[in-house]
């Protein structure tokens, strides 16, 4: 009985452990850490709601206009959620050539994307300046709130992750080119483009965010 009981419990490990388990494990990893990011988010964008809905009944607070480098950001971001989504298409199709050819663009997208949202940012100071040095000559500059550097914040904070997703991307690419993901196995292709879709999610949702609250 008890050879049969740790043979069962070797044949458990063993099943740990297989190809199928490793990728669901993977899955629900991977679903952990968007959820974590979603939440970190989703409460950031809701306490901005809630006080620059507060200060609107306190305060005369500064327009907001988004720049235009940063719609022209958002522009690459979904440009390269189409071509990501692309890659799993054709490696999935076992069609390697134009697998590559999706993720390369993808590639050039993403440092697109970092370079135009870097002129964003500075744009984004540059207004947040103007408007500290026009009221800061009155006495009530305290009622003049600005939500500038809020913008910034949620803008570097995005950046971050995405620098983040646009390495592991790099990382794809070079094992694409050592033909390591087939129709059989891609699931790297897959999480990178299940974390670019929702990057992209975040950015559009947080621009509308600014557009609409102010």
């Amino acid at each position: 009985m008890s050879s049969f009981r740790s043979r069962a419990i070797q044949n458990r490990f063993m099943q740990i452990f297989t190809s199928r388990d490793r990728l669901s494990q993977r899955d629900f990893g991977l679903a952990i850490f968007l959820f974590t990011i979603a939440v970190l988010f989703l409460s950031g964008f809701l306490a901005y709601v809630i006080v620059r809905t507060n200060l609107k009944t306190t305060h005369q607070v500064a327009a907001l206009v988004i720049p235009p480098t940063l719609w022209l950001s958002t522009v690459l971001l979904l440009l390269g959620s189409f071509f990501i989504q692309r890659a799993v298409f054709f490696v999935r199709k076992e069609k390697q050539q134009q697998f590559r050819n999706c993720l390369n663009l993808t590639f050039l997208l993403g440092g697109a994307f970092f370079v135009i949202q870097a002129i964003g940012l500075i744009h984004i100071l540059n207004q947040h300046s103007e408007i500290l040095l026009s009221v800061a000559q009155l006495k009530n500059a305290s009622n003049f709130p600005s939500s500038y550097g809020v913008l910034f914040t949620f803008v570097l904070l995005h950046a971050l992750h995405f620098f983040v997703a646009f390495g592991v991307l790099g990382v794809v690419i070079y094992k694409a080119y050592l033909y390591q993901y087939d129709h059989e196995y891609h699931w790297g292709v897959h999480a990178c483009s299940i974390v670019w879709h929702f990057l992209a999610v975040v950015w559009v949702v947080m621009l509308l965010l600014f557009c609409f609250v102010g």
